[in-house]
């Protein structure tokens, strides 16, 4: 009659179903009775059920212990699809755990059971079940207040290397004690997954408008979510960073990769103020404070900035080809230059018989600088 939540109710783990609270795009949320208090129980719909399918980005990055499991996720077999379904609805009950253990304002997991979530239910001043952020008519002098909490929850998420994904007014509560975040289905690994940087601006960006439409003064924050994942990728980011307001613009310099990064990588989210895929936090990349440095092994001149910004000169070192030794250069390819002649006298390039050219003698460089 119920669903998923017939098998928790037959094993005892919830006493009642007391009534359905929302439906979703891929969830439905009931009220039920477990232990003697009403909690929230999110029942997550099939995949074919789904509204949201393409979820696919979402999940990159994402791994399960077993690696037979994982192969088959990988290949995409029919267990690997039921294996990766599962994996996804055990994702956000591991992320409000790790959450709300330090402190974020996130429903407290009660219990994951049978691919079911059950939370306490965030409530308002009165003991309803909270409203949402989009459905509050809210104040001017709110506004502010409000993007300062929002976005310390944002930093807070992003210290624990993790990334909403999905974050609107339309998934904020406004609870007794504040705004609680909720649906993290589509949690991202920071330094896991190619597009986190854009999964980051979006997420702030969807929070700051709304709330700057109702206090202006707040679009001088608009270059927040630059200034955060800058301090992410410097490594110097802590669940109270406060962004200083100043725009942060930087990009990587042509022909510098991280290291561990391949010629024709994709770097997701370059541009303007992107890093090219850089996360200081994954092992492949852990080689300092979010500067790149050249590739050693060539693929461009692998300049990296002075301080001030500007570019160091190149400099090009040419190897000349070998000459040939001529009639006046007696000994084997391998002499140096006149070896027998000490006078230098009757060097040829062994064609004309005329002397070789500046520069031509084996071995010899020519260093030519270039602004």
């Amino acid at each position: 009659m119920f669903g998923p939540l017939d098998s928790l109710l037959a094993d005892g783990v919830i006493d009642e179903v007391v009534a359905r609270l929302k439906s979703g795009k891929e969830a439905d949320v009931w009220l039920v009775r477990h232990d003697g208090q009403v909690v929230a129980a999110k029942v997550y719909r099939a995949r074919h059920a789904r509204s949201f399918k393409h979820d696919a980005v979402y999940r990159e990055g994402r791994q399960v212990r077993n690696s037979r499991t994982q192969r088959a996720m990988d290949r995409g077999s029919r267990f690997g699809r039921a294996a990766a379904d599962d994996a996804w609805k055990a994702k956000e009950a591991d992320a409000l755990y790790r959450l709300h253990a330090v402190g974020l304002h996130v429903p407290r997991p009660v219990l994951f059971y049978e691919g079911v979530l059950l939370m306490d239910l965030v409530v308002d001043v009165h003991g309803r079940p909270a409203p949402r952020l989009v459905d509050v008519p809210l104040r001017p002098e709110q506004a502010a207040h409000l993007y300062a909490v929002l976005r310390s929850q944002v930093v807070g998420m992003l210290a624990c290397d993790l990334i909403h994904g999905d974050l609107s007014p339309y998934n904020v509560l406004l609870g007794a004690n504040g705004p609680v975040v909720i649906d993290f289905p589509q949690v991202v690994g920071a330094a896991h997954n190619s597009q986190a940087e854009t999964f980051l601006l979006r997420d702030l960006r969807n929070i700051h408008e709304f709330l700057a439409a109702l206090d202006p003064t707040l679009r001088v924050a608009q270059g927040d979510g630059r200034e955060i994942w800058r301090a992410y990728l410097s490594r110097e980011l802590s669940a109270d960073f406060v962004p200083t307001g100043r725009s942060v613009e930087w990009s990587r310099p042509p022909g510098v990769r991280p290291r561990g990064a391949q010629a024709g990588d994709s770097h997701p989210g370059a541009g303007a103020g992107s890093t090219g895929g850089f996360h200081p936090r994954d092992p492949n990349h852990a080689h300092g404070r979010g500067r790149g440095r050249p590739d050693r092994g060539g693929g461009g001149p692998g300049r990296v900035p002075r301080r001030d910004g500007s570019m160091p000169e190149v400099i090009r070192v040419e190897r000349s080809p070998r000459s040939t030794p001529g009639p006046g250069m007696r000994g084997t390819p391998g002499n140096k230059p006149g070896e027998g002649n000490p006078s230098g006298e009757g060097k040829s390039d062994g064609r004309t018989g005329s002397h070789a050219p500046e520069g031509a003698r084996s071995g010899r460089r020519r260093i030519r600088r270039r602004g």
